[in-house]
């Protein structure tokens, strides 16, 4: 079945994406066509002539006006909107799944999502890009997730990002820097206009114009690899179409050549589609109407020193970025559809508690009392809010340690978490904020280990300049800190505290650990997701002279366990899941010994429960059923009694759920660690967002999400009664500590009274 599209806006890449899709009706049906300009009267005239490009004008030739907002072009019905608007289209009255946003008012998520309508892609980069995601056919496509709206970036990054990806694949890249020699744009004049804000309001016909270009900052939404590497900028000349790119690349391997290039290029699966080569003496004008994005031009290319060359890319602005558009959107569709056929048959949407046959009235157990002298008070004179670090040089330690995949931060969620203590700092004007940070396991230094890609994304979440500091803890980072002379908050991110081994083999007499303390007079620690390590920069804050304290995360994440603990009487529920039952075992005793506490047992931790806890406690609900396989290759299928089967699925069964959607209701706090299912797979994802769904319409509860997977669930969806812890193990370390009694967490211990 065709594609179900929407266009918003017939400007130049609106017609483009038009007189494409009509060429290929058993791909894409067009529903429907929002123009404010634009009669039905004139639609064919529009669509039949072009001053720039050259195509089948069939596909737009037998056009019948039903009436002013409706035609058939070559019997296909398009209803025609013309509305400014979006809330006021009726998309989804006409059958569109997918809106082509061609109008360039519309490029944040939040406009986006006036549209009614299941998918958007925005045809231009998005104006909030840390929000809205960005895919590029050839270069990301494959990382789509089933994303609402998303942008398909820029033609220049269209052109730019499919070598660039063929080149840092097969080479590493050390540098790149580049000019997009572009075509015209509608947005120039023809003739001198007043406009004081860049060069493109002299007249198009007879200038060459410098102008900027978003593509230097784009090419890192789709590849984070290359940031810090590219530089670039734009001359827009005098041709109503098809642009050149003029890329100069440095490569980390120095064998790499032009002929290298051409030859991974006409190799590669995506050549004739994506990538192309010319050898001909061609010139703009032969590149109109080509629908491959990244074309190379073998002739005007050429070779610098080993690892170094020229790349000269032909693209045509209009037509190939269309064409890219329009893959994206049916990858989007490939992907939805395989997710939808993957989970058909699953779990009822329409599953409620009301089929539960839990007893909740035997699960109420006895009403314990914790001793309040177990649970953490932190000492708020040590609070960052009660530090004065004016004129300080602050040292602050923060969890970093994101998710990535292939080059790309997943989620930056930590990072976010961060934003407050830091912006308290910068407000107090100190001299200089060193930021202190791990990522990753590393031994020793490693550079696929480096924090020197979260540079630009702190620096852009920020909105501040933020310098590296890639030596580490060492004299040449002393040195140059004392040089810099900071007297107006500069911020520096240290290089991964974990290449130093003294960091996790911590001894405060070590040479590391005395120099860590002299980068700074003020030690601030606000990384709870590390508080359970008895690591160098967790614990070793207090120092002679030196003010030390912790941040709004700290406070927070210790407040919700409070909750948590401080029950007063309330129905605690403890969601369980995971892979491994050993590694949760601790947590769920310590649950059974709170006080009004039921416990819900699921994913992978059915598996052998009986053999680490034989006797299950009274307040514990196993899921009884599950969905699996006998591996991930196989359909899945219904295990309607996990004990028969004789162990967990890879999700959780729809009496399972309606049995934790009973407990939900019956709780007043509510603690989640551990996906249900493995949600790496869509099938197997369909448990653990449904119970998403069901906590974020609960109202008057009190719920902690115990942070790592099951946080990332509720990416996007943050509401006011659920808080997203950034710990996992910490987390569960610090609760632990406080209900058995055991030593306060290392990383707390310096703040607690």
């Amino acid at each position: 079945m065709p594609i179900p599209v929407g266009i918003n806006g017939l400007g130049r890449i609106g017609k483009m994406v038009c007189l494409q899709m009509l060429a290929q009706p058993d791909v894409y049906s067009i529903k429907a066509i929002n123009a404010t300009s634009l009669n039905a009267t004139e639609i064919s005239d529009y669509l039949t002539y072009d001053s720039s490009h050259r195509y089948d004008r069939s596909v737009c030739k037998n056009v019948e006006i039903v009436n002013d907002s409706l035609v058939r072009i070559n019997g296909n019905e398009i209803h025609l909107f013309k509305d400014r608007d979006a809330r006021n289209l009726k998309w989804r009255s006409v059958g569109v799944q997918f809106v082509l946003e061609c109008t360039g008012a519309y490029l944040t998520t939040e406009k986006g999502a006036m549209h009614d309508v299941d998918y958007v892609i925005m045809s231009a980069p998005p104006k909030d890009p840390d929000i809205t995601p960005t895919f590029i056919y050839g270069v990301n496509h494959e990382e789509y997730r089933g994303q609402k709206i998303v942008s398909a970036s820029s033609c220049t990054t269209n052109c730019m990002g499919p070598m660039m990806k063929l080149v840092s694949d097969a080479f590493g890249v050390e540098s790149v820097n580049f000019t997009t020699i572009h075509a015209t744009t509608g947005s120039q004049s023809v003739v001198d206009v007043i406009n004081k804000k860049n060069r493109t309001h002299r007249s198009i016909i007879n200038n060459m114009i410098p102008h900027s270009t978003g593509a230097a900052k784009s090419i890192f939404r789709v590849m984070p690899e290359l940031s810090g590497k590219v530089w670039g900028t734009s001359v827009r000349v005098p041709c109503i179409n098809c642009s050149l790119l003029d890329i100069n690349v440095t490569c980390e391997d120095k064998t790499a050549n032009l002929e290298a290039v051409k030859d991974l290029l006409n190799k590669h699966e995506l050549f004739g589609e994506v990538y192309h080569l010319n050898e001909k003496m061609l010139t703009s004008v032969d590149f109109m109407t080509t629908t491959t994005p990244t074309i190379l031009d073998g002739i005007a290319s050429m070779d610098f020193k080993p690892g170094s060359f020229k790349l000269m890319l032909w693209y045509d602005n209009e037509w190939s970025y269309s064409a890219q558009c329009l893959r994206i959107m049916k990858s989007m569709h490939q992907h939805n559809r395989h997710v939808e056929r993957s989970v058909r048959g699953r779990v009822s949407p329409k599953i409620s508690p009301n089929n539960s046959i839990v007893n909740l009235a035997s699960l109420n157990g006895v009403a314990r009392e914790l001793n309040p002298a177990k649970i953490l008070n932190l000492d708020s004179k040590l609070a960052l809010k009660s530090l004065k670090l004016g004129g300080k040089n602050v040292v602050a330690r923060f969890d970093f340690n994101v998710p990535v995949n292939n080059g790309k931060v997943m989620d930056d969620f930590r990072v976010r978490a961060s934003l407050p203590s830091i912006n308290h700092i910068l407000e107090q004007k100190p001299n200089r904020v060193v930021l202190v940070c791990h990522f990753g396991r590393p031994k020793g230094k490693d550079k696929k280990n480096s924090v020197e890609f979260l540079v630009p994304i702190l620096a852009g979440l920020l909105k501040r300049e933020v310098k590296f500091l890639p030596d580490g803890v060492s004299q040449k980072t002393v040195d140059a800190l004392a040089a810099a002379k900071d007297t107006n908050g500069a911020i520096y991110l240290l290089e991964n505290i974990r290449f130093h081994a003294e960091e996790t083999k911590f001894d405060p007499e070590s040479d590391v650990s005395k120099m860590y303390q002299s980068l700074g007079d003020a030690m601030i620690a606000d990384c709870f997701g590390c508080v359970h390590r008895n690591h160098m920069s967790v614990c070793h804050l207090k120092g002679a002279g030196k003010q030390h304290g912790y941040g709004f995360l700290i406070e927070q994440e210790v407040e919700a366990v409070s909750t948590l603990l401080r029950s007063d009487g309330k129905k605690v529920l403890g969601i369980m899941g995971g892979a491994k039952i050993a590694d949760k075992q601790p947590m769920i005793e310590c649950l059974c010994k709170m006080p009004s506490t039921r416990i819900f047992v699921g994913g992978g931790l059915t598996r052998g429960f009986d053999k680490f806890m034989p006797s299950t406690p009274h307040s514990v609900i196993l899921a009884r059923d599950a969905y699996g396989a006998a591996d991930f290759e196989s359909p899945a299928t219904y295990m309607p009694d996990i004990a028969k089967t004789g162990g967990g699925g890879f999700d959780c069964g729809p009496q399972g759920l309606r049995d934790l959607m009973a407990m939900i209701d019956a709780a007043d706090v509510i603690f989640w660690n551990g996906c249900l299912g493995v949600i790496e797979d869509p099938r197997y994802r369909v448990g653990s967002a449904m119970i998403v769904d069901y906590l974020l319409a609960q109202t008057g509860k009190q719920i902690i999400i115990g942070g790592g997977e099951t946080a990332s669930l509720f990416a996007g969806k943050e509401a006011e009664h659920i808080y997203l812890s950034t710990g996992g193990g910490a987390l569960l370390a610090h609760i632990q500590s406080s209900v058995l009694g055991t030593p306060t967490v290392p990383g707390l211990a310096p703040f607690s009274l």
